[in-house]
């Protein structure tokens, strides 16, 4: 019987951990600054990345001397993220679970979603279950970075049909877009080895206006948008975005 949290992420992400390589240390380097810069981060302070995948984000802030706790769904990006850690010298608390399942309470000064990880789930309360556990996590004044890929952006842009290879590794992916719903249903063929797998994955994108109103409706306030790192504005034009919200402080 499958688990009750079951879904396409439990086989796709162990395949798919060669595309990380796809992501330069230039461009996570540059990450990791605007992370720290837009959150406040100094030595000393929690942060909660979750999820957290192989530790791409988590591994530079520890560097830091920021306490990071990680958390994901794929039990092997655990194993290799704990493995990096301990030849680094770092610590890294890792919490395997789903992302709708931690239990924090007002317990990080920051949080974030990071890396196209957030509207995996069809239903949207979901979805919007993913902010509202985070919300829960961070102390009274503490700040959430989600980082996403930007829908007006998809629907200027978007291609029924992509490929990649990473590490030998090639993959391609059939695209269908539910205007309905704005859900993108994706078949991904990856092959490795001469062995190929089929992947169906659906992902809710989401507008910028869409997700003030979920962060708003979990209770964060001070909600501000970036399209780059540069702190340009959001716009079509702009392929990813940066949505960082505030929980208030009480009394």
């Amino acid at each position: 019987m499958p688990r009750k949290d079951s879904g396409w992420w439990d086989d796709f992400f162990p395949a798919f951990r060669p595309f990380f390589g796809l992501i330069s240390q230039k461009r996570t380097n540059a990450h990791v600054r605007f992370i720290v810069e837009k959150l406040s981060l100094k030595p000393g302070k929690k942060f909660l990345d979750c999820p957290c995948g192989i530790g791409r984000i988590a591994l530079p802030l520890a560097k830091k001397g920021i306490r990071v706790t990680g958390v994901d769904i794929t039990r092997s990006y655990l194993d290799e993220l704990s493995m990096k850690a301990k030849r680094r010298g770092l610590k890294v608390d890792l919490v395997h679970a789903d992302m709708r399942r931690i239990t924090f309470g007002s317990e990080f000064d920051a949080g974030g979603n990071l890396w196209t990880s957030f509207g995996f789930f069809e239903k949207e309360s979901d979805n919007r279950l993913v902010l509202k556990k985070m919300y829960q996590a961070l102390k009274p004044g503490g700040k959430f970075m989600l980082h996403v890929i930007n829908r007006d952006w998809i629907m200027a842009n978007y291609q029924p049909r992509g490929w990649e290879e990473a590490a030998g590794v090639k993959s391609m992916e059939e695209r269908f877009f539910d205007y309905r719903t704005s859900i993108n249903y994706g078949t991904w063929h990856i092959i490795k080895d001469g062995k190929e797998e089929t992947f169906k994955l659906t992902i809710r994108m989401y507008s910028f206006h869409e997700l003030i109103a979920m962060f708003e409706s979990v209770g964060f306030t001070d909600i501000e948008g970036y399209g780059s790192m540069k702190d340009e504005p959001i716009s079509r034009d702009k392929g990813m975005m940066t949505i960082i919200g505030t929980k208030p402080r009480r009394g």
